[in-house]
């Protein structure tokens, strides 16, 4: 089948394999730190940079094992925070890196390639 064929059939939503516990978010995360490649030192800096108190330690039992003796359950509203955190920190490490390139007379991105404000909204 062709991409054109592809797009052409309509989105189906995949269906539901797990119970989704609000408070065991746990799995999610797993998926989101694998995709994105994301340390636990750069979840702390972001949650502290946010005013979260947080230790590695905390980052860390969330990616673990649900059976390991360090596991720690997250929510889905921690989960959410963690992400706009992290999002949040990456976007003023830009704009940081864009003025430090603008005060040294070196080109950057183009503006388009620039998040904005409105880019994510809570």
């Amino acid at each position: 089948m062709t991409d054109s064929d592809m797009n052409k059939r309509p989105y189906q939503r995949p269906v539901m394999l797990r119970a989704v516990d609000p408070q065991r978010m746990n799995w999610l995360w797993r998926l989101v730190v694998e995709v994105a490649d994301l340390k636990t030192t750069q979840v702390v800096d972001a949650l502290h940079a946010a005013g979260v108190g947080i230790n590695a330690q905390r980052v860390e039992s969330w990616s673990g094992s649900d059976q390991g003796a360090d596991f720690f359950p997250l929510s889905i509203a921690e989960l959410e925070r963690n992400l706009r955190s992290v999002l949040a920190l990456r976007h003023a490490e830009q704009e940081v890196s864009v003025a430090l390139q603008d005060a040294a007379g070196t080109p950057h991105a183009a503006a388009s390639e620039m998040p904005r404000d409105g880019d994510v909204t809570p």
